[in-house]
């Protein structure tokens, strides 16, 4: 028996951009919401991949934001944690459904001190990610957007649709276990007790000389949330 007034996060859903492709999310948020969550956050890559402009939007796109809508509106703050799968999200429709957006997010929870980010940055010295990642969400890429022609776009969003079908998302190199490490001893030094990533597809707790890191289990995948107790800070991993 999950208790009222719990905190979730879950990673990595995943979504298809194709119609129908929302149902499973959707049947989700609908036994999500009768055990009256106090929060959900949505840790990175909610869709396949969401560029947030009306020129890439399609029903399914559109269905699952407006049953997010509801729920904020439904009194559940709705906290969206931006991935490396998610452009342009600030300032767009995705923002104006949910409670807000961020690269991360502090939470109080008794004793536990969390924070949740999607995980895709924790490397430094990654300079090839960092300069795409720079490359293709900065402001002159977002502006570009206003001259790709409609049909244009949406013949890209259906053939990446299709090729990322194919895909089972797995990420084939080993964990980054000792940025891991790194990661939770430096961020523990600024009093958090929890980090949580997604991004990695791979469930984990990891003890660290700082904060303890939990990689989320791939929503898509798995159907599991992370619920944080918000008196005693405790968490586990629970089904829907």
């Amino acid at each position: 028996m999950i208790p009222a007034g719990q905190i979730f996060v879950i990673g990595d859903s995943h979504i298809g951009l194709a119609e129908g492709s929302e149902k499973p999310i959707l049947a989700w948020l609908d036994r999500f919401v009768i055990l009256q969550p106090r929060a959900l956050y949505l840790n990175g890559d909610l869709f396949h991949y969401l560029i947030a402009d009306p020129k890439f939007h399609t029903p399914s796109v559109a269905k699952v934001f407006e049953r997010l809508r509801q729920l904020r509106d439904g009194g559940v703050a709705v906290h969206y944690v931006e991935g490396n799968r998610d452009f342009y999200i600030q300032g767009s429709f995705a923002e104006k459904a949910v409670s807000d957006i961020a690269l991360e997010f502090a939470v109080q929870a008794g004793p536990r001190k969390y924070l949740i980010t999607h995980g895709d940055l924790i490397n430094d010295h990654d300079y090839p990610y960092r300069f795409w990642r720079f490359a293709s969400k900065n402001g002159l890429s977002r502006f570009a957007l206003k001259f790709v022609p409609r049909r244009a776009a949406r013949t890209f969003v259906d053939s990446v649709e299709r090729r990322l079908a194919r895909s089972n998302f797995k990420h084939k190199s080993q964990l980054p276990v000792a940025h891991f490490e790194a990661y939770g001893r430096d961020r523990g030094a600024e009093g958090y007790t929890d980090i949580v990533f997604g991004h990695f597809h791979q469930k984990l707790v990891l003890p660290t000389a700082g904060a303890r890191v939990t990689i989320l289990p791939p929503w898509y995948e798995t159907g599991e949330a992370m619920a944080i107790d918000p008196d005693s800070g405790e968490f586990s991993f629970v089904e829907i």
